[in-house]
Parts: C-alpha cells; structure tokens; sequence
C-alpha cells in the first residue's frame, strides 16, 4: 500500500539505530510523518513532526533533530524537514490532525 511505504521504511531505518533509539526514548520524543510523503511513494522531501515533553527538553529535541535528518537524509537520498513542537504546542495548535499526520513507531531492532 503506498500510503505506508514511508512510515515503513522509517520505522526500520530509526529503529535499526540505537543511538536514535534510546535519545527518542531518554527523553520521551515522538516522531510523525505528514505531508506529501504519507501518500507519496517518491515525494520531493519527507516531513517529520518531532513532538517533545516540554521546553526543558529542548536542546535534547534539537540535538535529535540534527542527527534524525543527517541520518534520514544520507540513507534516503531525500531532503528531510522537521517540525518541533512540544506536547501543549501541538495541543493548542492540534497539528497531528490538522496535517494527518501518521505516528512513526520506534522499537529497537536487536540484530
């Protein structure tokens, strides 16, 4: 199904990398794709939601965000954007529903 072949492979591709893994889970970050990607087999850019606790949490959000869209970027070829917001800004602005943006699901893939 081409709505998830995004979702898919960035599931695998954070996943398969602990040092993402455990920065996502430490600090309690979620990840969301939305924009043309989540419908798009071969979108221009894939867009990412990075969705952190609160403002304490900020230089770790912004350090994750550096190292997800170097990474992303190097293994896909594809520009990479991110959006940050915490948890109360994404509340007040209601952006997962507004854009349809879909959860991406990190689980680390002991090899």
């Amino acid at each position: 199904m081409e709505e998830c072949f995004w979702i898919q492979v960035l599931q695998k591709q954070v996943s398969d990398n602990e040092i993402l893994c455990e920065y996502i889970s430490e600090y309690d970050i979620q990840l969301y794709l939305f924009g043309s990607a989540r419908v798009n087999k071969t979108p221009n850019d894939i867009d990412i939601l990075l969705i952190y606790p609160d403002n304490k949490r900020v230089t770790q959000a912004i350090e994750l965000k550096k190292m997800l869209a170097s990474y992303l970027q190097d293994l896909n070829g594809i520009e990479i954007h991110m959006v940050l917001l915490t948890v109360r800004e994404n509340e007040d602005i209601n952006f997962l529903k507004t854009e349809g943006a879909v959860k991406i699901h990190v689980n680390r893939n002991d090899k």
